[in-house]
């Protein structure tokens, strides 16, 4: 089974994915950040250019991740993915018009993927804004982050319903580092339950 995590940026899909994939012990395929893409990237990024080249970087990331889950996946696994073809979509958003129909070509590259189960994790900005301040990235500044929250974070509240096996979850008061946390978006989500390691008292 594959479940791909999606939504705006600073909501929590990577540390999600990470918590998800320990908590299965099957695996996670994460997007990455800084230090990871091409260091052009986040400068592009930041100043809103090369809106055709960004995404197509992004989409052959994601494709890479799922062509290589394609040869792990099996009947008792559930993988995560952080990306889907929704978020090439939603970001779309970011970019002016000019530049839609090119960006719309590139979506194709995700036609394939076809991930069992989208979770589409939204947020207040509140939460964004104090997710953001505490991670302190350098490369980010807090208000054009959370700018750029709310536009894609209504991009892909519009665009859930398009997608099949795609369900939007709220993840205000949801800690992901908590097993409660994890738990409730296992059930909202209907995922199979994770097997649980015993912890034995020995000796």
């Amino acid at each position: 089974m594959r479940v791909a995590i999606v939504g705006g940026p600073g909501v929590g899909k990577s540390t999600l994915v990470r918590q998800l994939a320990d908590l299965y012990h099957n695996g996670s395929y994460g997007e990455g950040e800084k230090g990871v893409w091409d260091p052009q990237v986040l400068e592009d990024i930041a100043h809103g250019v090369n809106a055709v080249g960004v995404t197509d970087y992004f989409g052959r990331l994601y494709d890479a991740n799922y062509r290589d889950a394609a040869e792990h996946d099996a009947p008792d696994k559930v993988i995560f993915f952080e990306g889907a073809r929704i978020t090439l979509e939603a970001h779309i958003a970011e970019y002016p018009r000019e530049h839609h129909e090119a960006l719309r070509r590139v979506l194709t590259i995700g036609d394939d993927w076809r991930p069992d189960k989208v979770i589409v994790l939204t947020s207040s900005t509140d939460t964004i804004e104090k997710h953001i301040r505490l991670r302190n990235r350098p490369h980010e500044s807090a208000e054009m982050m959370v700018r750029r929250f709310r536009l894609i974070d209504a991009e892909f509240r519009r665009l859930a319903p398009l997608y099949p096996d795609t369900i939007v979850i709220d993840r205000d008061s949801k800690e992901f580092h908590e097993r409660q946390g994890l738990i409730d978006i296992i059930q909202v989500a209907g995922l199979p339950m994770f097997r649980e390691i015993p912890y034995r008292q020995l000796g």
